[in-house]
């Protein structure tokens, strides 16, 4: 839980880390400010510090960045990124799993001494800031709020650290890394960095070709009145029909009968009036009962406890002999039927261990169930492709927030809208 915790705080100030094999001691460190104080004579007094903590993996982008309080003797500021493990005596992106931006030369390394020319140096006086975007898995660039553009494609590492390195005498920055130093904001607009990043992404995923037409129509207008249909709001399908399927499709009075008796079915059922129920379900799916042996018991069953609810015992009695013990077709079944008798040496049975088949309850899921066995048998759909989408969209999200997925973090920067249409 603490390792969680910590996943979630963003990084504040600079710390020396594990990876220094004496030059730490060429930095004056005071929580955001650095300075270099060694000979800086060559690459082997190079020294580099990185932040306290290092980037959330699911912060899908992290910007910080600094001012270069002087370049000092010849301006060998590196910054970037890099693991807990990298050798801290050298500049970032001389190293295995590290990224850097250099001013004396304006080049970018990663990984090796190796520079590719990628922008302008830097001086006194400049605000140079780095921005990982994990969406995209880049690194980029900003000097004086302006986007240098993509300095690292690929970036793959989970967590990596802000760090900066210097060599020469006199160098020395102090890092902004979202809260402001001496009330400054950051010259870049990390916003619209955001904007930007949500814009590709939606251009990413309106790149995905789906059938803009439907078997008769516009998609939409056919997943909007597959579910109005589905759930029996007859006036609200028929407009759709009309208005956003041309009058292609219609609603059927087969479809609103059909409707009408479910409903009838189920008001039946939670009412008790369980007999109503299973002559409706024959009339209405012929065979489910037959083909559903258990869900044929269940509704005997229930018959059973409302002639125990009404204190009908003579009616009881001779329902469990005649046809509830006839009904019985598995072990789950026997055991159910043993709790039920067990009611009649109640005053009232709703007190017995076993009470709770005798609720109201019991009589919802009974309808549920038998709604679900009928719209199996007549070959419908439990749910309309509407509610079938939208329960695949739910399990994505989820699915991506339990990875730590940093686009989840994109979505509000998104015109939803517009990627709809």
């Amino acid at each position: 839980m603490r390792d969680q915790l910590r996943d979630l705080i963003l990084p504040s100030k600079w710390e020396k880390g594990a990876g220094s094999r004496g030059n730490s001691r060429h930095l004056e460190i005071k929580e955001t400010r650095i300075k270099y104080t060694g000979p800086g004579s060559a690459d082997k007094d190079a020294a580099s510090v990185r932040a306290d903590l290092h980037v959330p993996p699911s912060l899908p982008l992290y910007y910080f960045e600094v001012e270069v309080v002087s370049k000092g003797r010849e301006g060998y500021i590196g910054l970037g990124f890099c693991t807990a493990d990298v050798n801290m005596d050298r500049l970032p992106g001389w190293e295995p799993q590290s990224y850097g931006y250099h001013g004396d030369d304006g080049n970018a390394f990663r990984s090796d001494g190796k520079g590719r020319k990628y922008g302008p140096q830097f001086e006194t006086g400049d605000f140079v800031g780095a921005c990982l975007n994990r969406a995209d898995k880049t690194i980029s660039y900003y000097k004086n709020g302006i986007d240098l553009g993509v300095a690292f494609h690929n970036v793959q590492e989970e967590r990596l650290y802000p760090c900066i390195g210097m060599q020469t005498h006199d160098e020395e920055v102090i890092a902004n890394f979202g809260q402001g130093h001496d009330g400054l904001r950051f010259r870049a607009s990390v916003d619209a960095m955001r904007r930007e990043a949500a814009q590709r992404m939606e251009r990413s995923i309106k790149r995905v070709a789906l059938p803009n037409q439907g078997r008769v129509g516009s998609l939409m207008g056919e997943l909007i009145f597959g579910f109005m249909v589905h759930h029996a709001y007859w006036e609200t399908a028929a407009a759709v029909a009309r208005d956003m399927l041309a009058g292609t499709v219609h609603v059927q009075p087969k479809d609103i009968q059909e409707v009408k008796l479910r409903k009838t079915i189920t008001d039946d059922v939670v009412a008790g009036n369980v007999a109503e129920a299973i002559q409706l379900a024959d009339t209405l799916a012929p065979g489910m009962l037959a083909a559903n042996p258990s869900l044929t018991f269940r509704l005997h069953l229930q018959t059973f406890f409302e002639l125990v609810r009404a204190r009908d015992d003579m009616g009881a009695i001779s329902f469990g002999t005649d046809i509830l013990k006839r009904a019985v077709k598995s072990r789950d079944d026997q055991e159910l039927l043993m709790d039920a008798l067990s009611l009649m040496g109640y005053t009232d049975a709703t007190k017995a261990p076993c009470g709770q088949m005798m609720g109201q309850q019991a009589r919802d899921d009974l309808a549920r169930d038998i709604m679900s066995a009928i719209r199996s048998h007549t070959g419908r759909q439990q749910y309309s492709p509407l509610e079938k989408a939208y329960v695949q969209l739910i399990g994505v999200l989820r699915a991506l927030e339990e990875r730590g997925s940093p686009h989840l973090g994109l979505l509000g920067y998104m015109d939803l809208d517009n990627l709809l249409n």
